[in-house]
C-alpha cells in the first residue's frame, strides 16, 4: 500500500470571513445581507450586498462588506475575484485587523491554487490582530506550507508550538509524517505517524485518522522488511473502522513474512466475507490460497483459487454493466436526485457543504462501485461545480420568467395609465390650488395691515364681534330713548354701556399680541400645506407628461436583459454538459481501472491454479511408475 498525503480542509468548515456574531449592524440593508449569510444563502446574500453597494444603502460597513463578499466568492471558488477584493482591502485600509484578515485570506487562496510560495509570503506578513481561532488556523496553514516546500524543521517547530484544536494538529502531523517518508526521512516520518497512531479519541474522525496513520505506518515497515513492528501498528486499528480491511490484509502479510502462514489465514479469511469492491478484500482472494499453498494444502489452495476466479468473473461482469450505465448518463442524475426539491436544486453554501455524504448515496448499482471515486477531492469538486451550474441554470430560468412577467407588467401599467390619464388631467385642470394661494396671500397682507394699524377689533372672535354689535345697538337705542328717561336712569344706563364696552375693549387689547401670533402661525402652516400641494401638483404633472418615456425606458431595459439572460443560460447549459461528461469520464476511468485490477487478480489466480495443477500432474505414485515400466 503506497502512502499518500491526504488533503484536509483548513478549519473544517468555511470561515465567515468578517461577519461575526458581535457585529453591530448600523444599516438595515447590511443586516439583511448578514441574515441571508447566516442562513447559508450565500448567492442571495451576494446579490443583496451588490445591490446595496450599487444603490448606496451600504456605506457604514464598507470594509466588512468587502471582506464578507470576498469570503462568499471563495465559497463559489471564484479565486481571482476574491483575491482582487482582498488585495484592494490590503491597499486601501490602515486597520490592522482588516489587513491581517485580508492577508490570511490571500494566503488561503494562494494555497488552494497550489502557489505555496505566495502563501508563505502572505503568512510571513501577518501581524498579531487575527482572532484566536483564525490565528490557530493560520499556524496550521503555515505548517502545511512548510511541508509543501520541504521545510520540515519549520513544520515540526510550528506543530510543536501549535496552540489549537487537537484534531488539526493530528492531521498536520499525519501529513508531515507521510511527507517525510516520501522524502526519504524514514525514521522521522515513522515517528510522526506513530504519534498520531497512538491517539485515542471518542471523536470518530480523529479515531479514523489514527487508524489511517497505523495502516500507513504498518505498510511502511513491511516495505522496510520489519514485519514485527508493522504487526504492532496494524493491530492498533479498529476492526469496525474504515481502514480495517487494509489493516487485516497487512496483518496477514506481517504474519506471512515471519513464516506464520497459519496465523495469516485468520485475518485473510475474515476479509473474504467483506465487500469485494475493497482492494484489500480482492487481494485476500489470492492471499488465502497462497497461505494454503505455503502450508502444503494444495487441494484447498486450488479450491480457493477456483472460487476466486468465479467471484472475480461475476464482479467483472457487474462492473462492465455499470460502465455501460455510466456511459448512458445515469450516474450524475442519480447522485443529484436526492438534492432536488420542488423549486429546483438548492443553492451552494459553504465550501464544505458541497462534499457528498457517502451514507446518503442513492441505492443504485453504479454508486456501489464508486464510493472511493465519490470520496475523492477531484470528483467532489467536479460534482460541486455541476451542482453550482445546475443552480445557476435554475436561477437564470426563473430570471427569464421574471423578465417576461416584467414585460407584461409594463404593458399592464401602460394600459392602466392610459385609462386613468384623462380623469387625472380633468382633476388637475379643475384644481383651485391657485385660487387658494391667492386667498392666502390676501389674508397674509390683511394680517400685516392689522398689525401695523394695531386694529384690535379686527382680530376679535365671532362671539366678540356679536358683543361689539350688540353694544353698538344698545348705544343707539340709549340715544333714542334719552328724551323719555330721567337723568338718573340715563346716567346709570350710560355707565353700564361704558363699563361693558371698556371690559371688551380691554380684553381685545390684552390678547392682541397672542391673537396676532396665532394668526401668523396659522397662515404659516397653511402656506406650508399649500406649498406642498403646489409641489405635488407639479410632480404629478411632470410624471403625467413623462409617463410614456418612462414606460418605454423600462421596456427597453427588460428587452436588453432578455438576450443577456438567454446567452448566459446557453453558456451555463453548455458548461453543465461538459462538466457532466467529465464526471462520467472520471467514473468510467475509475471503473475500468477496477476492472483492470480484477483482471490482473484473475490472471494471477489462473497462473497459480495452473502451477498447482502442473505440480499435481508431475507427482506420480510408485504403482503408477512400476506399471509404466512394464
Amino acid at each position: 500500500m503506497r502512502a499518500r498525503l491526504i488533503v484536509v480542509l483548513l478549519a473544517g468548515v468555511f470561515w465567515g470571513t468578517c461577519a461575526h456574531a458581535s457585529t453591530v449592524v448600523r444599516e438595515l440593508h447590511y443586516g439583511e445581507v448578514l441574515f441571508l449569510y447566516y442562513q447559508q444563502q450565500h448567492f442571495d446574500a451576494m446579490v443583496h450586498l451588490e445591490a446595496g453597494r450599487a444603490t448606496g444603502t451600504i456605506r457604514l460597513h464598507e470594509a466588512e462588506a468587502e471582506l464578507l463578499l470576498g469570503g462568499m466568492l471563495l465559497s463559489w471558488r471564484q479565486w481571482r475575484e476574491a483575491a482582487a477584493i482582498f488585495s484592494r482591502l490590503l491597499d486601501a485600509h490602515d486597520d490592522p485587523s482588516v489587513r491581517d484578515r485580508a492577508r490570511f485570506q490571500l494566503a488561503r487562496i494562494a494555497w488552494q491554487r497550489g502557489d505555496a510560495g505566495q502563501a508563505a509570503k502572505s503568512l510571513a506578513a501577518l501581524g498579531t490582530h487575527l482572532p484566536a481561532a483564525r490565528a490557530a488556523e493560520a499556524e496550521l496553514l503555515r505548517a502545511r506550507v512548510a511541508i509543501a516546500t520541504h521545510d520540515y524543521p519549520t513544520a515540526s517547530r510550528v506543530l510543536a508550538e501549535f496552540d489549537g484544536p487537537d484534531d488539526w494538529r493530528a492531521y498536520a502531523r499525519y501529513n508531515l509524517g507521510v511527507a517525510l517518508l516520501d522524502n526519504g526521512s524514514a525514521d522521522e516520518g515513522l515517528a510522526q505517524l506513530d504519534t498520531v497512531g497512538r491517539l485515542r479519541s471518542a471523536d470518530g474522525e480523529l479515531a479514523a485518522l489514527a487508524d489511517r496513520a497505523n495502516v500507513t505506518l504498518g505498510f511502511a515497515q513491511l516495505r522496510d522488511g520489519r514485519p514485527a513492528p508493522a504487526l504492532v501498528a496494524l493491530e492498533r486499528v479498529r476492526l469496525d473502522g474504515p481502514f480495517a480491511n487494509a489493516a487485516l490484509l497487512g496483518a496477514g502479510w506481517a504474519h506471512s513474512e515471519q513464516s506464520r502462514h497459519r496465523d495469516a489465514l485468520t485475518p485473510w479469511l475474515t476479509l473474504r466475507g467483506r465487500d469485494l469492491l475493497d482492494p484489500a478484500v480482492q487481494e485476500s482472494l489470492l492471499a488465502v490460497p497462497y497461505a494454503f499453498a505455503s502450508l502444503g494444502a494444495h487441494a484447498q489452495a486450488a479450491e480457493h483459487y477456483a472460487t476466486a476466479l468465479e467471484v472475480l468473473d461475476d464482479e467483472i461482469a457487474r462492473l462492465e454493466h455499470t460502465i455501460e450505465r455510466v456511459r448512458a448518463g445515469s450516474l450524475v442524475p442519480a447522485l443529484l436526485a436526492a438534492e432536488a426539491d420542488a423549486d429546483g436544486l438548492r443553492p451552494p453554501a459553504a465550501v464544505d457543504s458541497g462534499h457528498w455524504r457517502l451514507d446518503a448515496l442513492p441505492d443504485r448499482i453504479e454508486t456501489r462501485y464508486l464510493h472511493r471515486l465519490l470520496a475523492g477531492h477531484a470528483f467532489q469538486e467536479g460534482l460541486r461545480n455541476y451542482r453550482d451550474l445546475r443552480f445557476l441554470a435554475t436561477n437564470l430560468s426563473r430570471r427569464a420568467d421574471d423578465l417576461a412577467a416584467f414585460d407584461d407588467m409594463i404593458d399592464a401599467r401602460m394600459l392602466a395609465w392610459q385609462a386613468r390619464e384623462p380623469r387625472a388631467r380633468r382633476m388637475l385642470d379643475g384644481s383651485d390650488a391657485a385660487a387658494l394661494s391667492g386667498r392666502h396671500r390676501a389674508l397674509a397682507a390683511r394680517v400685516e395691515r392689522i398689525a401695523e394699524a394695531r386694529d384690535t377689533h379686527a382680530l376679535a372672535s365671532t362671539d366678540e364681534h356679536a358683543l361689539l354689535a350688540a353694544l353698538a345697538e344698545s348705544e343707539a337705542r340709549l340715544v333714542r330713548v334719552t328724551p323719555v328717561l330721567t337723568d338718573d336712569a340715563r346716567d346709570e344706563l350710560a355707565t353700564r354701556q361704558r363699563v361693558l364696552a371698556g371690559v371688551l375693549d380691554w380684553r381685545l387689547h390684552a390678547d392682541f399680541e397672542q391673537r396676532l401670533w396665532d394668526a401668523r402661525r396659522d397662515l404659516r402652516d397653511t402656506g406650508d400645506v399649500l406649498s406642498e400641494i403646489d409641489a405635488r401638483l407639479e410632480r404629478i404633472d411632470a410624471l403625467r407628461a413623462g409617463a410614456p418615456e418612462r414606460f418605454d425606458a423600462l421596456g427597453a431595459r427588460v428587452a436588453a436583459y432578455t438576450p443577456r439572460v438567454a446567452a448566459l443560460a446557453a453558456a451555463v447549459e453548455l458548461a453543465s454538459v461538459r462538466q457532466r461528461d467529465q464526471l462520467d469520464a472520471m467514473a468510467v476511468t475509475a471503473l475500468e481501472r477496477e476492472v483492470a485490477r480484477m483482471r490482473a487478480h484473475e490472471l494471477q489466480a489462473r497462473f497459480a491454479l495452473a502451477r498447482i495443477h502442473d505440480r499435481a500432474a508431475s507427482v506420480t505414485t510408485p504403482d503408477t511408475a512400476e506399471g509404466a515400466r512394464r
